[in-house]
């Protein structure tokens, strides 16, 4: 696998409690923050795609705006059923300002 580590925003840009949307190489991906700590995980709802980054956000909930379909944005799980699907989750770092994404991508 290859790995990248992709700076996404800055760590001033994602406020406690909020949510935005990124893009790399064409991956739809949300980044959440948490109390602090910031989460990353598939922007596109296991249903019809809906948007997550643009759903609500509650606790380590987030909740597609389109059908309702809610994920633990910290483990990808699904939190109402059908509970045996996930979302992708990406590691992220913290370096200075500056938010991080580590992806693997397949060779």
């Amino acid at each position: 696998m290859a790995r990248d580590i992709v700076r996404v925003a800055a760590y001033r840009d994602i406020p406690p409690g909020r949510m935005i949307y990124v893009e790399i190489d064409g991956l739809p991906i949300a980044l959440a923050n948490i109390a602090g700590v910031i989460y990353a995980f598939s922007d596109s709802c296991r249903h019809e795609g809906g948007p997550l980054s643009s759903g609500v956000l509650i606790g380590e909930t987030v909740t597609c705006p389109w059908h309702g379909w809610t994920y633990n944005v910290r483990t990808g799980k699904a939190i109402v059923p059908p509970v045996g699907i996930r979302i992708p989750t990406y590691e992220t770092r913290i370096e200075g300002n500056d938010v991080f994404v580590v992806l693997d991508w397949p060779d």
